[in-house]
């Protein structure tokens, strides 16, 4: 395993700093800007070492200690439209793009694929609280290998199905997911590779009969006996371990960014929150060596949803989950101290009542300002109202008809399962679009057009909340890109729609422009102005950057 001392991260993000500073001395704009794909493959990666990072230690360094930088820095690897390039991490999906129905519910799952019920075990599972193991369908020619999880035995589909959810979503959202599908399996004809191992606390080991029976023990059967399982599909290429939310892998030159200081880590808060994906943590992810045309690079996975919505895998979630840390040192002393007396807001939440499927799961209260992971992490810490926004743009496209569709993967014998939990979901998806797509001024999709004309949007209002702004405030300026400044034109002037006409003076002025938008709002009077800024081109205007003027805090 890559030692990464504290050091190590501390001058990475200073490096980026330092790049950050002389980009800002130099012209704001470059060619290529605004960046729609970030090429984090162009440094060949070649062989590298699996990076196995213990889960208790993960928990530990970061429930006692704040590894990572803590800055509330702008998020350092969005481009100068304030969004996420396509990297060997995030890929724009649902955000950017219209998805129908049909590739939401297939999520990164492949057409045509028909799982038998007969199956070879090769391996156990070797880490992981999920009981399972890896096996071969005995049907399948091409002897692909899956890892099997079975539900617990008194929640019946309710792992299997959050699971197949929770990939379906994540995939939506625009990561790196693993491919995986419901099955069911006979446990009579189960048969052991006579080459099958398992590892256990003395090292690996033949796995034997009593290792499948403690397995089958703790499964769920159902009413024709066999028992429901999920298959992930293994990736091609190198398994090379885990990824953290703090730092950079030391033998990835690629990866430049701090974790802690990457959006789509920062942001996925809002996602986890949404889905209660409360273990959301390092051993929840997965990086594989990939190698196109010869050269290599290492893609990096978010994996593992059997622990989410009201799942936590072998049984259903705790009253705690989502609302406190696994290790809460202030509720516990307070408890502590008042002999009892203290009572914990989240105890006096009703849970209602839920087919055995669901679990814990609902929309009591949900707030996702406050929801919380089973511990801290860095990127979630850093999570500023920017990158909360970004998110819930993207939760915001989820229509109900998407959510129920989504959930419908679970395949839920009980249809008031099913019912439950999209119903909960879609209320927790109107919630967060409450609050995070309020939190900061939410202009979108600036244009300007040949003639001058100015046209955008509010994410709030295109979503339905906040209620309509009272009109907004513009101001226009021609740029220097060269030296990064301002020669602004005219007084500010106020317009009641979200569209006017830029003055001739600044039309006629250098290759680039700017327009400061004001929404002027009743109950949101302390949202700052978004500055955007239009670079002449051949058949027009085009938007080169926005920022919104978030200070780090």
């Amino acid at each position: 395993m890559p030692f990464r001392p504290a050091t190590v991260v501390a001058l990475a993000v200073a490096c980026v700093c330092v790049i950050a500073d002389v980009r800002s001395a130099a012209p704001r704009f470059y060619p290529d800007d605004p960046i729609a794909i970030d090429n984090d493959r162009q440094v060949d990666v070649g062989e590298v070492d699996e990076v196995e990072l213990d889960d208790y230690y993960d928990f530990l360094e970061n429930s006692f200690g704040k590894p990572g930088d803590r800055s509330k820095i702008r998020a350092l690897n969005v481009s100068t439209l304030d969004e996420v390039p396509d990297s060997s991490w995030f890929t724009n999906r649902i955000g950017q793009h219209e998805m129908s129905l049909a590739d939401l519910t297939r999520g990164p799952d492949r057409a045509g694929v028909r799982l038998g019920t007969d199956w070879t075990i090769v391996r156990g599972k070797n880490r992981g609280f999920h009981p399972g193991f890896r096996a071969i369908d005995r049907s399948d020619p091409t002897r692909t290998v899956y890892q099997l999880e079975v539900d617990p035995p008194r929640h019946p589909e309710m792992a299997s199905g959050a699971e197949v959810i929770g990939a379906a979503f994540y995939h939506a959202f625009g990561y790196n997911t693993v491919d995986v599908y419901l099955a069911e399996i006979d446990p009579a004809a189960l048969e052991i590779s006579p080459e099958a191992t398992v590892r256990d606390a003395n090292g690996r080991r033949p796995f034997v009969r009593n290792d499948l029976d403690e397995i089958l023990k703790n499964a769920a059967r159902m009413p024709n006996g066999r028992i429901r399982v999920t298959a992930e599909r293994f990736q091609d290429g190198q398994d090379v371990g885990r990824f953290e939310y703090h730092g950079t892998r030391a033998d990835d030159p690629n990866d430049i960014y701090p974790h802690e200081h990457r959006r789509e880590l920062r942001g996925s808060r809002v996602f986890a929150a949404w889905l209660n994906h409360d273990d959301s943590r390092a051993v929840n992810t997965m990086v594989m060596r990939q190698v196109e045309a010869g050269r290599g690079y290492l893609k990096y996975y978010v994996v593992d949803f059997g622990s989410i919505l009201g799942s936590a895998t072998r049984f259903p979630n705790a009253a705690p989950s989502g609302r406190e840390y696994t290790l809460s040192l202030r509720p516990s002393l307070l408890t502590l101290l008042s002999f009892g007396l203290y009572v914990r807001p989240w105890i006096r939440v009703p849970e209602p009542p839920a087919p055995a499927a669901v679990g814990r799961f609902s929309a009591e209260r949900f707030d996702p300002r406050t929801w919380v992971a089973e511990y801290p992490k860095a990127a979630f810490d850093n999570m500023r109202a920017d990158d909360a926004f970004w998110a819930a743009r993207i939760v915001a496209r989820f229509s109900d008809e998407a959510i129920r569709a989504i959930v419908g993967k679970g395949r839920y014998s009980d249809p008031a399962a099913a019912g439950i939990l999209a119903d909960a979901l879609i209320k927790r998806r109107d919630r967060i679009k409450e609050v995070w797509l309020t939190a900061v001024n939410p202009i979108v999709d600036v244009t300007l057009s040949r003639e001058g004309e100015l046209r955008f949007k509010s994410a709030a209002e295109l979503h339905g909340v906040g209620g309509r702004p009272d009109g907004y405030t513009l101001r226009w300026s021609r740029f220097d890109n060269a030296t990064d400044t301002h020669a602004f034109v005219g007084d500010a002037v106020m317009v009641g729609e979200a569209r006017a006409l830029a003055p001739a003076p600044v039309l006629a002025g250098g290759d680039y422009i700017s327009v400061s938008i004001a929404t002027r709002h009743q109950a949101f009077p302390s949202w700052t102005p978004v500055q955007v800024y239009f670079r002449r081109t051949s058949t027009g205007w085009q938007t080169v950057g926005l920022d919104r003027g978030l200070d780090a805090s």
